[in-house]
């Protein structure tokens, strides 16, 4: 500290004078000079600015809240002091932040969460939405697959025989044209053989004389037979058949339209001329028998598939003249006993009718019958 020394001539004694005590600047700029002059040493500003940057961002403040000017936050303080702090003020203006109008109202946070969570919602939904649009043309292929599946075990499940290698679709699909109209061959197999209406088995027979149980070679059967006519009004002929019994323009009946068992029937009454394959006279005469009022009746199926033959298999192809009938048939053909069942004579030069051979009369209820098919009777409990 300085002293000022003073002599007073009239006394010629010395006083000390006191020092004037040191002012302090009321305004910022003086305040700010204050506080240099009494730490000894001048921070610079922008150090202090960077600082408090700093300690806003630890705070999660924004930058715009963080360059307050320096000069403007002085003049608010209203202190003759400088005592600003950085830690306060930002505190200050987070609590500012938080009391938000918007986000301080009742329910803000909630609102906030549960838009959020629509959100989610939605995106998730879009992506299941996607996920299925682009797995269905899969399962679209795999419900046309279980449907053509169905389709055909339908089919099979309607045929007369559950073995068929064929489906009425594929028939249908190589139908000739016109059909029913046309010439056809039914390729069959000689199913059962019944001589109960005689009382010698051997005036009864069945071409090809073999079932298909004893050789399945020897046991097809053709029938070439043709359709003519106009719907509601078919009519069937038979061609030149040593072993078959001979009709022309029998009248076709349509029975179970459109159902899976439709089928045409027609059926004759008939004499069947039989050559006998054995002896039945005591001297080895060729004879020659007549079964009066046979009964010709057959079965054509429009949409049952049949089963035989398979050639693949190694079927006979029945070696048809025709196109083949491309569905089920069944020919049955069937006598009753009675007086003159058959009627046999002998023969003379193998053509003339010559001495009646007597036979037994047997019952009306017993039959003779030859049974043809193209497919297979399925078994019990299939």
């Amino acid at each position: 500290m300085s002293r000022f020394w003073s002599r007073s001539r009239s006394h010629g004694t010395h006083q000390i004078i006191p020092e004037p005590e040191t002012k302090r600047i009321s305004t910022p700029a003086g305040q700010r000079l204050s506080v240099i002059l009494e730490n000894g040493n001048a921070a610079p500003k922008k150090n202090l600015r960077d600082s408090h940057r700093a300690s806003v961002r630890k705070s999660g403040l924004s930058a715009a809240l963080a360059d307050a000017p320096r000069d403007s936050m002085d003049e608010k303080s209203g202190n003759s002091g400088y005592t600003f702090s950085v830690w306060s003020d930002g505190e200050k203006k987070l609590g500012a932040l938080r009391n938000h109008k918007q986000i301080a109202k009742r329910g803000g946070w909630r609102k906030l969460a549960l838009i959020l969570a629509i959100i989610l919602i939605l995106i998730i939904a879009l992506a299941v939405g996607l996920a299925l649009g682009l797995k269905k043309p899969n399962k679209s292929s795999n419900a046309d697959a279980n449907t053509n599946t169905n389709t055909n075990n339908l089919s099979q499940s309607s045929n007369p025989s559950s073995s068929s290698p064929s489906s009425p679709s594929s028939a249908s699909s190589s139908l000739p044209p016109n059909f029913p109209l046309g010439s056809y061959s039914l390729v069959t197999f000689l199913d059962t053989v019944q001589t109960n209406c005689t009382a010698s088995a051997a005036t009864w027979s069945c071409y090809p004389y073999t079932t298909y149980y004893t050789n399945v070679a020897k046991s097809a059967a053709t029938f070439n037979w043709i359709i003519s006519g106009s719907p509601n009004a078919y009519k069937i002929s038979s061609t030149q058949n040593p072993f078959g019994i001979s009709f022309k323009n029998a009248d076709l009946a349509l029975l179970d339209a459109g159902k899976d068992t439709e089928r045409y029937r027609f059926q004759i009454s008939q004499t069947k001329v039989v050559a006998p394959r054995s002896n039945i006279t005591e001297d080895n005469a060729a004879t020659s028998c007549d079964f009066d009022n046979t009964n010709l009746q057959a079965y054509l199926y429009t949409k049952m598939a049949k089963s035989w033959p398979d050639t693949d298999k190694g079927d006979p192809s029945g070696e048809p003249s025709f196109t083949t009938w491309p569905f089920a048939v069944r020919v049955e053909q069937a006598v009753g006993g009675g007086e003159n069942v058959p009627s046999c004579h002998k023969q003379k030069d193998g053509q003339s009718q010559g001495d009646k051979i007597p036979l037994k009369a047997q019952d009306a209820g017993a039959l003779c019958s030859c049974l043809y098919k193209n497919w297979h009777t399925p078994k019990p409990g299939q």
